[in-house]
């Protein structure tokens, strides 16, 4: 007889990612994350994301968000972005 086991516990120490976040975060649209360089000599951070129908209509919606404080900006489709997070986190739902 197989026993149920527990969920894995995260390692939050070591920062261990261990979830892989698949649910979708947009219903009207597709969602685009935006991630910047301040400095070229920076690597890129996630500066959060915009909803949009296209990729043209996505840029200028970045752009109005975070591109005053970008040297480079990159919008990527979410559905493209792999986003893993701890067991635990409940981040699979926003």
């Amino acid at each position: 007889m197989d026993m149920p086991t527990e969920p894995p516990v995260p390692d939050r120490e070591s920062g261990r990612l261990d979830h892989e976040v698949t649910a979708p975060r947009a219903s009207n649209g597709r969602e685009w994350d935006l991630f910047v360089s301040e400095d070229a000599t920076d690597p890129p951070r996630h500066a959060g994301s915009v909803t949009a129908p296209s990729r043209e209509v996505a840029v200028e919606q970045a752009d109005r968000l975070v591109g005053r404080d970008a040297e480079t900006l990159w919008v990527c489709p979410a559905d493209e972005v792999t986003r893993r997070t701890t067991a635990n986190a409940r981040l699979a739902n926003r």
